[in-house]
């Protein structure tokens, strides 16, 4: 379970942009830290079709009791520190994804307020700090995007575990050398190639074979046309 905490936000639109994100990567609790007038009509019209995600928010007096039920709390702050401000040294949203799912029990992801984020004694109570790589002609970005940056990638590492035990068998040596050795008689055969280029020709398919990793189905889709 992995909610999405926001603190003290001071923009309805930026909260139903958050829930629609949230949606759109597959996450379901929100958990807020503030008033529960933040949700009006401006945050139901920007949710467009995750109106269900504010529906459903939790609400908070303080940010003790937001996280108190978590095992694992991941700050984020567009303000990056170094040797004088260690508690400011953060990892990236690509980074994080690639930890966050060995994580065991529930972890909350904290954003803070649009005009200051969080502060050190939130970040102080937090396991780990997130900050989004950016420009240095404007580093902070809008809270509903940054939110969209780290959900994403996430959720891409999500998918990518999905996809990797699912995905079709690789193409074998032998698949790989039947496949060459179709396309090199489909070239000797084929008149309209002038000799002089044929041989580059079987040069550079045989390259692109044993670059792209292909399947074995691919391999004999492609036999099949070439015969």
């Amino acid at each position: 379970m992995i909610s999405v905490i926001l603190v003290n936000p001071k923009y309805s639109g930026n909260v139903g942009s958050i829930a629609r994100v949230m949606m759109n990567f597959g996450f379901d609790e929100l958990r807020i830290v503030g008033d529960k007038s933040i949700i009006n009509d401006e945050a139901y019209m920007m949710a467009v079709h995750a109106k269900e995600i504010l529906d459903n928010a939790k609400f908070y007096e303080n940010f003790d009791e937001a996280i108190n039920d978590l095992d694992f709390i991941i700050a984020t702050s567009g303000a990056r520190g170094g040797d004088r401000n260690l508690k400011r040294v953060p990892i990236t949203p690509k980074e994080l994804a690639d930890k966050i799912l060995e994580v065991k029990g529930n972890i909350g992801i904290v954003f803070g307020r649009e005009d200051d984020g969080l502060r050190n004694e939130e970040i102080d109570k937090c396991d780990l700090l997130v900050s989004i790589p950016t420009s240095e002609k404007y580093p902070i970005m809008n809270l509903s995007h940054a939110v969209a940056v780290i959900l994403y990638e996430i959720y891409t590492k999500k998918v990518e575990n999905r996809f990797l035990d699912i995905r079709m068998r690789e193409a074998s040596k032998k698949d790989k050398e039947l496949l060459i050795r179709k396309f090199n008689e489909f070239i000797d055969k084929n008149e309209k190639i002038p000799e002089h280029k044929k041989e580059l020709c079987k040069v550079i398919f045989k390259r692109l074979v044993n670059r792209a990793f292909i399947s074995g189905k691919e391999a004999w889709t492609l036999m099949s046309a070439f015969k």
